[in-house]
């Protein structure tokens, strides 16, 4: 029994990786079925920030509360980060999804770090 205790608890990692992986799958079949039945991708955008705020905000109070305040300059550069790093990639990711496959779109997803390293190594 405990040596089948140890195993499971050695493919906790490769389980949970599987796991987002599926869940990002899903999410893609959706996202894809919802754009062809018409529904506005900003809507979808909208959508998606709504839940992440509902779900984030009551995390952050309870583990931020004894952090510093914020001041105008974070929150401005909070903003400009919303603005340009989230919303805009998920307007553009929701629009290449719309236009091709959910497979194409989950495997573009899949090779941003690789692009991202051959952008670091070509500019360093």
């Amino acid at each position: 029994m405990e040596k089948i205790r140890n195993c499971v608890y050695e493919l906790r990692p490769l389980m949970f990786m599987v796991t987002v992986q599926v869940v990002f799958a899903s999410a893609n079949v959706l996202f894809k079925l919802a754009a062809n039945d018409g529904m506005s991708l900003r809507v979808i955008v909208a959508y998606h920030f709504v839940f992440a705020t509902v779900f984030m905000v009551p995390l952050a109070l309870i583990v931020e509360r004894k952090k510093p305040k914020l001041t105008w300059t974070v929150l401005l550069q909070a903003f400009l980060c919303g603005l340009l790093g989230g919303s805009l990639s998920q307007n553009l990711y929701l629009e290449s999804l719309a236009l091709a496959s959910a497979t194409f779109a989950s495997a573009m997803f899949n090779l941003i770090p690789a692009v991202t390293f051959v952008l670091a190594v070509a500019f360093r």
